[in-house]
C-alpha cells in the first residue's frame, strides 16, 4: 500500500547516523557533514549569508519619518537630523542635544518641503547617514554576495544576472510594464491610504529638503539600494539556489524572504511583493538578466516616494 503524502518519512529514508537515537553527538556531526557535502554546500552557504544579512540590514535602525501618517504633514525640522543617532558613529558630541520630546522639539517649525530650508543642517555627512539604509543594502546584498559568487564559487556574475542577457527580451520585459509601475507607485502616496507609507518612506528624510537633495536621493536609490536588492533576490539567491533546489522551488524561496522583510510595512505593499518576486523573478529567468526587474522595481519606489514628499507639500 502507498505511503500517504502527509505521512512523515520513515527513518530508513534518512541517512542512518541523523537518526541514531544512540549517539546524539554522531546525529549533530552527521547534520553538519550533510550541509556541507558538494552537493549541499552552495546552497549552505547563500542561505547561511542571507539569514545573516538580511536580518542585519532588516534591523538597521530606521531614520527619523518624514511626515506624520496620520495628518500626511511633514514633520522634518531643525531637530530631527540631530535626534537620529549619526553622533554615536561620526563622534558629534552635540547630535542628540534635544530629546523627541522635549519642548524645543515640539515647537521646533516644520520644514516645507523642498524649499531648502535646511540645507545648511543637510551637509553630505549627514544626507548620506540619512541614506544608511541604502548604503547597507549596497554592500550585504549586493557587494559582498557578488565577492562570494567571484572568489568562492569562482563564478561569473552574468550567470546571477548581471549582464543584458537575451537583451532584446529585457529591454521589452522592462518597457512592457514600467509605465504601469510607475502609475502604481505614484498612486500609492496619494489619498488617505497614501499615509501609511509615512511609516516607513523615504528611507532618508532629507531628500525632502531640496529638489537636488531629491534627486541625489533618486539616483542613490536606483543605483544603490534597488540595484543590489535584486542581485541578491533575483540573482544570488534565485540563481543560486536553483541548481539544488530547482528553478520553481528557488523562485518561492526568493519570494518568501523578499515578502518577509517587507513585514511591518503596509498591507498592500507586503503583499504585492508577492506578485512582484514572481514577476520579476520569472522576468530574470526568461531574460536571463536582473535589469528588467530593477528598472521596474526602482520606477515603482522612486515614484512612490516622489509622490509621497510632493504630497506633504
Amino acid at each position: 500500500m502507498p505511503r500517504s503524502s502527509n505521512a512523515p518519512l520513515p527513518p530508513d529514508a534518512l541517512p542512518a547516523a541523523l537518526v541514531d537515537v544512540n549517539s546524539p553527538i554522531r546525529s549533530v556531526l552527521a547534520f553538519i557533514v550533510a550541509l556541507v557535502s558538494p552537493q549541499n554546500r552552495k546552497a549552505t552557504i547563500i542561505l547561511c549569508y542571507a539569514v545573516f544579512a538580511l536580518t542585519l540590514w532588516k534591523y538597521l535602525p530606521s531614520a527619523p519619518r518624514f511626515a506624520d501618517p496620520e495628518t500626511g504633514k511633514c514633520v522634518v525640522n531643525e531637530q530631527t537630523f540631530k535626534i537620529d543617532n549619526i553622533g554615536v558613529v561620526f563622534g558629534n558630541s552635540n547630535a542628540v542635544s534635544e530629546p523627541l520630546n522635549s519642548t524645543e522639539s515640539l515647537n521646533s517649525t516644520p520644514i516645507k518641503p523642498l524649499d531648502g530650508t535646511l540645507t545648511a543642517e543637510t551637509t553630505p555627512l549627514r544626507f548620506l547617514w540619512g541614506a544608511r539604509k541604502h548604503w547597507a543594502a549596497f554592500f550585504l546584498m549586493g557587494v559582498f554576495p557578488m565577492l562570494i559568487v567571484k572568489f568562492v564559487f569562482r563564478e561569473k556574475l552574468s550567470d546571477y544576472g548581471v549582464c543584458w542577457g537575451e537583451r532584446k527580451r529585457t529591454i521589452l520585459s522592462f518597457l512592457t510594464l514600467a509605465p504601469i509601475f510607475f502609475a502604481v507607485g505614484w498612486a500609492s502616496g496619494l489619498g488617505d491610504s497614501g499615509r501609511a507609507f509615512y511609516t516607513v518612506y523615504p528611507y532618508n528624510p532629507a531628500a525632502g529638503v531640496s529638489w537636488n537633495a531629491l534627486i541625489l536621493h533618486s539616483i542613490s536609490y536606483f543605483c544603490l539600494y534597488y540595484f543590489a536588492w535584486e542581485f541578491m533576490f533575483r540573482g544570488f539567491l534565485l540563481r543560486g539556489l536553483a541548481p539544488t533546489t530547482g528553478f520553481s522551488t528557488a523562485i518561492w524561496i526568493q519570494v518568501v524572504i523578499s515578502t518577509a522583510l517587507h513585514f511591518g510595512h503596509p498591507a498592500s505593499e507586503t503583499f504585492g511583493c508577492v506578485a512582484g518576486g514572481l514577476l520579476w523573478g520569472f522576468f530574470a529567468l526568461r531574460t536571463r538578466s536582473i535589469f528588467a526587474g530593477w528598472g521596474q522595481h526602482a520606477l515603482l519606489g522612486i515614484a512612490l516616494d516622489w509622490s509621497l514628499i510632493l504630497a506633504a507639500c
